[in-house]
């Protein structure tokens, strides 16, 4: 992960918005001893969000695990999912 000061964020704070939302890699503005705040694309925190709130109840997590074995063993079935959409 880029780490950057946080006078390289004020000159170029356009370009490195961009970066983050283009490449999706976060980036650290270090300021301080030993203070630091992480940059992200909101899409990618919203995701993480959600997979955090998916994976604290233990049994939900053991749920999309299963699930997760399953499919790379090739024990799983496509199915049409449009009929389901709003």
């Amino acid at each position: 992960m880029e780490q950057i000061k946080p006078s390289e964020l004020r000159t170029h704070l356009k370009t490195i918005l961009n970066r983050v939302n283009d490449d999706h890699e976060p980036v650290t503005v270090v300021h301080g001893k030993g203070r630091s705040v992480v940059m992200l694309d909101a899409e990618d925190y919203h995701s993480l969000m959600e997979t955090f709130y998916l994976t604290r109840n233990p049994v939900n997590a053991e749920r999309l695990c299963k699930g997760m074995r399953q499919h790379q063993s090739g024990q799983y079935r496509e199915i049409d999912v449009t009929p389901y959409l709003d």
